[in-house]
């Protein structure tokens, strides 16, 4: 790894750690800076505000979850299975993420960090309906709920983890995100026979 590398991952490193922790709003680019061993005019060499960095982050942790939910999707195993592997591959995504941060995506506007979110969610959103189609199809989940309910659903599913009366039921973000998709996933599978 040259230099040059070694510092633009080292930028991404401090980002993610600061944000993950703190929040976006919070960290401002000095501590980025220094936690990450660089000067402000390095990070300007790679980044031309707080808000590119945000949104590259963002941008590689969807498109590393895309990956992973599709290779589970595509995978020979029963619905059932895939629905658990992607309760825990969501689990897996918001580990250590603070409730700062969540809210800051979530429930802090910024515009530029907005429409890469509006971005990618109509992207996943459409994935989802495929799958979904696909599983009712094959019986794997219930027939009579409309695809485009279960995609409403997931679309309120943002004021659901940043509701504060929700929120202080937890421990941390990770359980009631945990709960909140075993809640949903659960609730679309076909009842099982007595």
């Amino acid at each position: 790894m040259d230099k040059k590398t070694r510092k633009f991952e080292a930028i991404v490193s401090a980002a993610k750690y600061l944000f993950w922790k703190h929040g976006i709003r919070r960290v401002r680019i000095e501590e980025i800076c220094k936690e990450a061993g660089v000067s402000k005019m390095t990070f300007y060499k790679y980044f031309s505000n707080k808000a590119a960095i945000a949104k590259y982050l963002i941008e590689n942790i969807f498109e590393s979850g895309m990956e992973a939910y599709l290779e589970i999707l595509n995978s020979n195993i029963p619905y059932e299975e895939k629905v658990r592997k992607t309760i825990q591959l969501k689990i897996s995504n918001v580990h250590e993420l603070s409730q700062e941060l969540i809210n800051d995506i979530y429930k802090n506007k910024d515009e530029e960090i907005d429409q890469t979110i509006e971005t990618i969610k109509n992207k996943m959103l459409q994935v989802y309906l495929d799958d979904f189609r696909r599983a009712q199809k094959t019986g794997e989940i219930r027939a009579d709920i409309k695809p485009e309910f279960i995609l409403y659903f997931l679309n309120h599913l943002t004021e659901i983890i940043t509701d504060e009366r929700l929120v202080s039921l937890y421990p941390d973000p990770e359980h009631m995100i945990a709960e909140v998709m075993s809640f949903f996933f659960y609730g679309i599978m076909p009842a099982k026979k007595i």
